[in-house]
C-alpha cells in the first residue's frame, strides 16, 4: 500500500490491490480510511464510474429514505439498540 498526501487539503491516496471473490472483483479498504468515512463490515456502498477522470468514486451509501430527516433515523436506531431486548420480548407475547 502506498500513501501519498496530496495538496494543503490533506487528502490521501491508497493503491490497492485489485482481488477476485466468486465472480467479482473486489479491493480493501484501509482500516484508517474506513474509521475516518464510519464504514464498517456489512454497509452499503455507492460506486460511480467518473468517464472523464476515467475513474471511481466510492462513498457510503446514503439509506436514509425520502422525507425521514437523518437525526430521526440516528434517534430510532438508538432507541431500538437500548431496548431491543424488551422489544423482543414483547413481539414474543
Amino acid at each position: 500500500m502506498s500513501v501519498n498526501a496530496l495538496n494543503e487539503k490533506h487528502e490521501k491516496t491508497y493503491t490497492r490491490k485489485v482481488s477476485q471473490v466468486g465472480n467479482s472483483l473486489s479491493f480493501n479498504i484501509p482500516k484508517d480510511l474506513a474509521k475516518q468515512l464510519h464504514v464498517s463490515k456489512g454497509d452499503e456502498l455507492h460506486i460511480h464510474y467518473d468517464e472523464k477522470e476515467d475513474g471511481i468514486i466510492v462513498k457510503k451509501a446514503n439509506r436514509v429514505p425520502d422525507g425521514v430527516r437523518p437525526e430521526m433515523l440516528k434517534a430510532m436506531n438508538r432507541a431500538t439498540s437500548k431496548y431491543d431486548q424488551a422489544l423482543r420480548n414483547l413481539k414474543d407475547r
